[in-house]
């Protein structure tokens, strides 16, 4: 299965990129953003569109937890829409913040109303009761998932690359405590696939539409298995650049200074002048390095 998606997508990319040409289903770049950015206008986006679809394919054929594939389905109409709005609207806001908001909460609480989790987490092997705080928490992580994954993507390959540099080893980690959470590799298959046209020079983006559900995807399976505090072990380039977003609001707002050049911290390093190529290289490195290094301190490897 994860063979036959990986290769559907390689086949089925080509032929997206010029339908969405021809169609003129473009990126518009945020004003605010940097001019580095300019020359990536009209690149064909919504990408994730293919990735998501084909992996929940083999999801149902390969019988994935109903609850799972159901979440990723309405995190991908969200992504979808945001996407489908900024189009019609021809310019980089679809969604308002709030809207996109309120239907990722909705979106998690009827996830977390289908799982009823217990309300004990696991703070690295170390047991809590929450009880009714619980399901705050949950939510916190699945709408505060999707939404890193979402601000992550803002270079040609970053948000795939990391995704699939601490997936895998989440994976793994899961494995061994008695998970298979099979749409998390399907995904991974999918994204190597969109990654061969998404890295420098990028052909097509993944949008929203790929980002809000990864990591949506990300955020109920970490409900799902209990292991929700790891999320930050296996993808801290997600809890880094959300930080950087939430430090520079709070700084600017109270000190009226900047932190940071520009944020996410990805834009940051751009205006220091390093090339998209390294960012993307050395955050995934990271990610990467900070995976193995869980894997081998929880006992999965080493």
């Amino acid at each position: 299965m994860i063979a036959a998606d990986f290769l559907l997508n390689l086949l089925l990319y080509p032929v997206l990129i010029n339908l969405f040409k021809r169609k003129r289903v473009g990126q518009y770049i945020r004003k605010e953003g940097p001019d580095l950015h300019g020359y990536k206008e009209g690149t064909p986006t919504m990408g994730g569109v293919l990735f998501v679809l084909v992996s929940l394919l083999f999801g149902v054929l390969s019988k994935v937890d109903g609850v799972t594939l159901a979440g990723t389905f309405l995190f991908f109409l969200i992504g979808f829409l945001d996407d489908l709005l900024s189009i019609a609207k021809r310019n980089s806001t679809g969604l308002k913040a709030y809207q996109k908001a309120l239907l990722q909460l909705v979106v998690a609480s009827v996830v977390i109303v289908l799982v009823r989790p217990e309300t004990t987490v696991d703070l690295f092997e170390i047991e809590l009761e929450m009880g009714a705080w619980y399901y705050l928490f949950a939510l916190v992580v699945i709408v505060g998932s999707s939404n890193a994954m979402n601000l992550t993507d803002g270079l040609d390959g970053l948000a795939g690359w990391v995704y699939i540099s601490g997936t895998i080893p989440y994976w793994f980690f899961l494995k061994e405590k008695g998970f298979s959470e099979r749409i998390m590799i399907l995904l991974c298959a999918g994204v190597l696939a969109f990654l061969i046209f998404n890295s420098k020079p990028a052909r097509i983006f993944m949008g929203d539409t790929g980002s809000i559900t990864l990591g949506g995807t990300l955020g109920i399976v970490s409900v799902l298995t209990k292991t929700e505090f790891y999320l930050i072990l296996f993808f801290p380039v997600l809890v880094v650049e959300t930080l950087s977003v939430i430090l520079q609001v709070l700084s600017f707002k109270i000190f009226k200074r900047r932190i940071f050049k520009m944020s996410p911290l990805h834009h940051h390093f751009e205006l220091l002048g390093w090339k998209e190529e390294k960012i993307v290289a050395v955050f995934t490195a990271f990610n990467l390095v900070s995976s193995l290094i869980a894997l081998e301190v929880f006992g999965v490897i080493g």
